[in-house]
């Protein structure tokens, strides 16, 4: 099975960008130079990416997100609604960021974090639900 990108046309995609399979980016979205987005994410209106980062596979990002350069996002993540993520961190596999939230620490795999800054409030199973 062939699987394909629904790309908005009005996002701002930077030079060297890739965009995995299957993933759907919604209006708004500006994606830097040398990003990485992996295979069946979903990125909501208004996100925010800037350089040199990656969304691993099957990663989600809510409406209005917002990363900063040289940031990872793991794969079978979600970032919530609103939440900030400053230059330099990673979010680790099957994690959660809380709405709202502000990642100033690297986020650890399989976490729930919320805060500002971000905490981790409990530990989740890769099979866990997201809410």
């Amino acid at each position: 099975m062939e699987f394909v990108s629904a790309i908005h046309p009005s996002i701002n995609i930077g030079n060297e960008v890739t965009i995995g399979k299957g993933t759907v980016i919604m209006a708004g979205v500006i994606i830097n130079n040398n990003t990485q987005i992996g295979e069946h994410c979903f990125i909501a209106t208004n996100f925010s990416i800037d350089h040199d980062s990656s969304m691993g596979d099957f990663a989600s990002v809510s409406a209005g997100v917002t990363s900063g350069g040289s940031v990872s996002i793991g794969a079978f993540t979600a970032v919530c609604l609103g939440a900030s993520i400053i230059h330099m961190r990673n979010v680790g596999k099957h994690s959660v960021v809380g709405a709202g939230s502000l990642v100033v620490k690297n986020v650890p795999h399989n976490v729930v974090v919320y805060g500002s800054p971000a905490k981790t409030v409990r530990e989740r199973k890769n099979d866990d639900r997201y809410l």
